[in-house]
């Protein structure tokens, strides 16, 4: 049966106000043509896959033989996004840059509480499962109150301040890669964090040091060194 010509101009018009008032009130218009993103949450300081980041690194220019690490020059694609929940509102977002280096921030209930970036020095590669527990367990370099490495002494970040050697943290890791994003791989870190002064400069200068498992036979060892830094040091497009 077909609708009155008086019925359907009523029809119209009712359609119209609705979608007046849900503008007046806040309600959202269908963005059908949208992908959906696989992640919940904000990602932060306007950074995204396939987005691009440059760092200031006039103080590495200025200072070379202050520094262990060198971060990249020039402006950075960012292939991969990783996403660690460390529970109670707290996450690390990190931004894995084309030159073997990543851009993290550590956020609180979505607010940015922290910059550092990283730069990979050096990788292992454990020959098997059993290799590879045994570096977590035993390696002084995941949990030794100090250690040395490149030439310079590095002191532990985490743990009690007088036990010579302490568990390392272990936190989940998601990967996200491709245009639009989408979940590519998981992998559990054993990780430790160290730091060194350095005090011509009074800055501090990082050593994580990483055993990636990815299960259920890859396995590998990372040394990044690392750098505290701010917006301003930061160039995102």
């Amino acid at each position: 049966m077909g609708v009155a010509r008086g019925g359907l101009k009523r029809i119209e018009r009712e359609v119209i106000e609705m979608g007046w008032l849900d503008g007046l009130f806040g309600g959202k218009k269908r963005e059908d043509d949208k992908p959906a993103l696989p992640f919940a949450h904000e990602l932060p300081l306007g950074l995204r896959i396939n987005g691009r980041v440059a760092f200031d690194t006039l103080t590495f220019r200025a200072n070379p033989q202050a520094w262990t690490l060198r971060l990249p020059e020039g402006h950075q694609g960012i292939p991969c996004y990783g996403y660690i929940d460390l529970r109670g509102g707290h996450a690390l977002h990190r931004f894995y840059l084309d030159d073997d280096a990543y851009l993290q921030i550590s956020t609180a209930n979505g607010q940015v509480e922290g910059i550092k970036a990283f730069v990979f020095n050096d990788t292992v590669n454990p020959p098997n499962q059993a290799a590879f527990k045994r570096f977590i367990h035993e390696h002084p370099h995941l949990g030794a109150a100090s250690i040395e490495y490149a030439g310079r002494t590095w002191y532990r970040e985490f743990g009690d301040d007088v036990a010579e050697k302490v568990p390392p943290v272990v936190y989940d890791e998601v990967l996200y890669r491709h245009d639009p994003p989408r979940r590519d791989d998981d992998l559990t870190h054993y990780a430790m964090l160290y730091r060194r002064e350095i005090p011509e400069l009074d800055r501090d200068e990082f050593l994580l040091v990483t055993a990636e498992d990815y299960g259920p036979s890859e396995f590998v060892v990372t040394y990044a060194l690392g750098i505290d830094l701010n917006t301003a040091d930061l160039d995102i497009t």
